[in-house]
């Protein structure tokens, strides 16, 4: 079986980000079996379930970041002034004690003015790995994998089926691709969407009664409240709801983390309000519709939990 290879083949493996991706494949796997032994095919629903177990293991992160920002909100009208005090002095010596009252400040109130970017630096490879990982679940989950297999031994021995191949590898963006090889010929079937799947059958008529089986559990797979998660959602369709979703939900993340900035909240601030929401609508549209659910949950998860990690630090400042 080619998929006692896979790790190697398929999964990724770069440093850092490839165990990350293997531990979450490993997770992605047994909440789609468990789903699948329920009678449950549905990668949409498995893809909603892996965002919330991983958004929670995350948790300790999210709430160290958001103190550490607002511990650093609040000293700012200090750091103003000790920034005022030194802003015509520049030299070496007047520069050394505004570091050293700089440092003091931060010493006397227990915060770091790096405190913020530590969990956003150690998120920065999470958030990568799980991208590898929905963006190639065949190579993470093994039943998923053994449908495209099938599909993969059926078309590779049909005459012309490597020029065939080699174009939609190339079209694709797999790199060194190999006919010869069956998980590089999966790691092609995995990208198609549903209208290249239609061109693809058309190529290989005479055993599309073979692989339209194959073809049909992976449609079912992927289906999600009429939504196929292998295409870029549909804008003249239910698929809309996608990237209008993720705008409003995302615009409510950025609201809720910067509402304890208040009168202090800069005009860099403000813009991000409304430019991240809008940024993140290109994302979505421009992706498959599985990476769109993804961010969906996510925006969603993460915007709750900045709702509680708010109530808790204030409730934290009265007592």
């Amino acid at each position: 079986m080619f998929l006692d290879h896979m790790v190697l083949l398929t999964q990724n493996t770069t440093f850092i980000i490839g165990p990350i991706a293997q531990l979450f494949g490993i997770i992605m796997d047994t909440i789609y079996n468990i789903f699948n032994n329920m009678g449950i095919k549905s990668l949409g629903i498995s893809i909603i379930v892996f965002t919330l177990i991983v958004r929670t293991l995350m948790l300790p992160l999210a709430f160290k970041q958001q103190k550490s920002m607002q511990e650093m909100q609040k000293i700012q009208p200090e750091l103003k002034k000790i920034q005022d005090k030194y802003k015509n002095k520049k030299d070496p010596e007047s520069q050394q004690k505004f570091q050293m009252e700089m440092n003091q400040l931060y010493k006397e109130h227990g915060v770091s003015p790096f405190g913020g970017c530590l969990p956003v630096l150690v998120q920065f490879p999470i958030i990568i790995a799980l991208f590898q990982v929905l963006r190639n679940l065949p190579a993470y989950i093994k039943s998923i994998g053994l449908i495209y297999e099938d599909i993969a031994h059926i078309v590779v021995p049909v005459e012309g089926s490597e020029s065939i191949l080699s174009q939609w590898a190339s079209e694709v963006m797999v790199k060194n691709f190999d006919v010869a090889n069956i998980p590089m010929v999966i790691d092609v079937l995995a990208k198609f969407s549903s209208e290249q799947w239609t061109i693809f059958i058309e190529q290989f008529n005479s055993v599309a009664h073979l692989i339209t089986p194959s073809l049909e559990k992976i449609t079912e797979m992927y289906m999600f409240l009429g939504i196929n998660l292998a295409d870029k959602p549909n804008l003249m369709s239910i698929g809309i709801l996608l990237p209008l979703l993720n705008v409003v939900v995302q615009f409510m993340v950025m609201k809720s983390s910067t509402a304890s900035a208040a009168a202090e909240q800069n005009s860099t601030q403000k813009s991000m309000l409304y430019t991240m929401p809008l940024i993140t609508a290109f994302f979505v549209s421009t992706m498959p519709a599985g990476l769109g659910l993804y961010w969906l949950a996510s925006s969603i998860f993460q915007w709750a939990q900045q709702v509680v990690i708010n109530s808790h630090l204030k409730d934290k400042e009265k007592k």
